[in-house]
């Protein structure tokens, strides 16, 4: 089996070479925060508005990243050419570093990872996929942070239920997927919501290719009325693209089959990402 390379703290190594210390805040404390990217053709994918996210997060932590936009593109370059994937999954994670009280924030720890790509089913954008809800709110969803508890605690249940994400939902308002963004469509209508939620990249990219495409899109509260009365629900993610949603906690949505404009938006993307 080839080796696989990573960036740890400055250097270029081994994965098997990554030694985390055990008092290191995000191991002990779950301090932390990273960022997902993934190539089209083999290249990275919106690397700029990847970045940009996550300087974001980690100011939101008060940790720093310790190499510019320019710099964090070499080291995935060098990365990518290293490893040799056909497409590949790029993870940057980024912890308060070693903390021997386990509450101070040291030296930052910063490792970024690359793996083979593997992409969903087919089936899942022909068929639609399925969603269960859970009761559930970040408490800081504008930083793409490490904890996600509540999200693996019930990865059994949505298994179960054949399930490809879970939806927060909190007081009747609908907020995001689980590692994913929500939109849904009513009467030719786009909505997806503004507050409580990651602003996700391929979130941003959809509403742009939503909007050239002559859809209105509106950023703004969904209940969850609105939710389970919708002629469609879309998902979108980095590692996932766009997602048509056809069922929820097992209720059909709309026709229970992908809709017109959530099939239009899959391949709008397909061309963007072709051209890429």
């Amino acid at each position: 089996m080839p080796k696989q390379y990573s960036y740890f703290n400055g250097k270029t190594v081994p994965l098997s070479q990554i030694k985390i210390n055990p008092y290191d805040i995000g191991f002990s404390r779950g301090y932390g925060v990273f960022d997902v990217m993934c190539t089209k053709n083999g290249k990275p994918f919106l690397l700029p508005e990847h970045f940009s996210r996550l300087k974001r997060s980690a100011e939101l932590l008060n940790l720093k990243v310790p190499f510019d936009e320019e710099k964090y593109k070499k080291i995935v370059n060098k990365l990518l050419k290293l490893n040799n994937f056909k497409e590949s999954g790029i993870r940057t994670m980024i912890t308060g570093g070693l903390s021997p009280d386990a509450f101070s924030v040291g030296k930052e720890t910063v490792i970024v990872l690359i793996e083979k790509f593997k992409p969903l089913p087919p089936v899942l954008f022909e068929k639609g996929a399925k969603a269960i809800t859970l009761d559930f709110k970040r408490s800081n969803p504008r930083a793409k942070i490490t904890n996600y508890v509540e999200a693996i605690k019930n990865q059994e249940k949505k298994k179960k239920a054949g399930a490809l994400e879970i939806l927060y939902i909190k007081d009747g308002k609908v907020f995001e997927f689980s590692t994913s963004n929500v939109f849904v469509v009513k009467k030719g209508k786009i909505k997806t919501p503004k507050e409580g939620v990651l602003f996700g990249i391929t979130r941003d990219l959809t509403i742009k290719l939503a909007e050239k495409a002559g859809f209105e899109v509106v950023e703004k509260e969904i209940s969850e009325k609105e939710l389970f009365s919708a002629d469609e629900v879309i998902l979108t993610a980095t590692n996932k693209d766009i997602v048509p949603i056809v069922e929820i906690d097992g209720r059909k949505i709309g026709e229970g089959k992908p809709g017109k404009i959530t099939t239009k938006l899959m391949d709008s993307f397909s061309s963007f990402t072709k051209n890429y």
